[in-house]
């Protein structure tokens, strides 16, 4: 069986040759649809060439939750504190 990256590179090139402005909405507007369905729980890269998609799961979500608390109530370290203190360990 293809990979997913293949898969999803002939389904593009498939579209790619569709010259009927009536099929290509009907795919824009199934897309969206799905698109509605599938947005919780998801990071969008827009940077990636195609659109990459993060799936999630609780605990992560969670962890991230925490991380985004500690950040709001100044609980870090910068790097330079990070890396001045692993000097004085290593001496």
């Amino acid at each position: 069986m293809e990979n997913m990256n293949e898969y999803k590179l002939k389904l593009i090139q498939k579209i790619i040759r569709i010259n009927d402005i009536k099929i290509l909405l009907k795919i824009e507007d199934y897309i969206s649809e799905f698109e509605k369905k599938d947005i919780k729980n998801i990071v969008n890269d827009d940077t990636a060439i195609y659109q990459s998609k993060i799936h999630f799961t609780n605990e992560q979500l969670k962890m991230i939750k925490e991380a985004e608390q500690d950040i709001e109530n100044g609980d870090f370290y910068t790097d330079e504190e990070v890396r001045k203190m692993t000097e004085e360990w290593l001496k």
